[in-house]
């Protein structure tokens, strides 16, 4: 990713302003980290965050300077003491639990005060979405239910509950949408589906159709 990349993400996507603000707190967790997409992206950003992750994958496909630890999230119990943490970050993993609500407590239990918690997740008009069928074996859904491993489609007033469950100040919920990237998504999608490329399809297909939404909570 250039330069310019990088600060037009960081000034219009969601997740890379709060990237922004929360590079250089003490101490981040994420909850359902994968092999670490947003522990890079942070580096990026050249964080000087302790950088925490739990996921249900083996420790040896997660990145080493992970501080990893392997945790079944819809059990509902972090191996963290309190106040331990200045944010976490929660992105495209709430679809897949089945006791979503059983980890509010340990949200709010280990964020410090004044600790803030992103969460991202399809927006629950994806349901809608065509599942179209233009090279399925490339992967990337079109519709929530293209991915096998979703289960719930969440709202803005979804994420809101969850925020307040948390007992959590929710700062904001909002749909994931550049509007001023739209254009460019359209030739995108265009040259895209000429290509035989989903991927690229896709990429504009979400910010078109603001496939995403995001809540942002505070610890109090």
């Amino acid at each position: 990713m250039n330069s310019s990349t990088l600060n037009f993400s960081v000034r219009y996507k969601p997740r890379w302003r709060f990237f922004g603000e929360i590079k250089n707190t003490g101490k981040i967790l994420e909850l359902g980290c994968g092999r670490g997409v947003n522990f890079h992206n942070l580096q990026l950003l050249s964080s000087t965050a302790e950088f925490y992750g739990v996921d249900i994958m083996s420790p040896q496909e997660i990145d080493p300077l992970i501080q990893y630890q392997k945790v079944n999230l819809d059990e509902g119990k972090l191996p963290f003491p309190d106040n331990m943490f200045d944010a976490i970050i929660f992105t495209h993993v709430i679809e897949h639990l089945r006791n979503p609500l059983t980890i509010c407590s340990e949200i709010h239990r280990v964020l410090k005060p004044g600790g803030r918690i992103y969460i991202e997740t399809p927006n629950w008009t994806t349901m809608f979405a065509p599942s179209f069928g233009m090279r399925r074996e490339q992967g990337h859904p079109f519709n929530f239910f293209d991915d096998p491993t979703h289960i719930k489609p969440w709202s803005k007033q979804g994420l809101f509950g969850f925020l307040s469950e948390c007992r959590l100040r929710v700062e904001r919920v909002s749909t994931i949408r550049v509007w001023i990237r739209i254009p460019l998504d359209l030739i995108k999608m265009v040259i895209g589906i000429l290509s035989g490329n989903r991927e690229k399809v896709v990429n504009g297909f979400w910010n078109v159709w603001g496939w995403c939404i995001y809540g942002i909570g505070v610890k109090e």
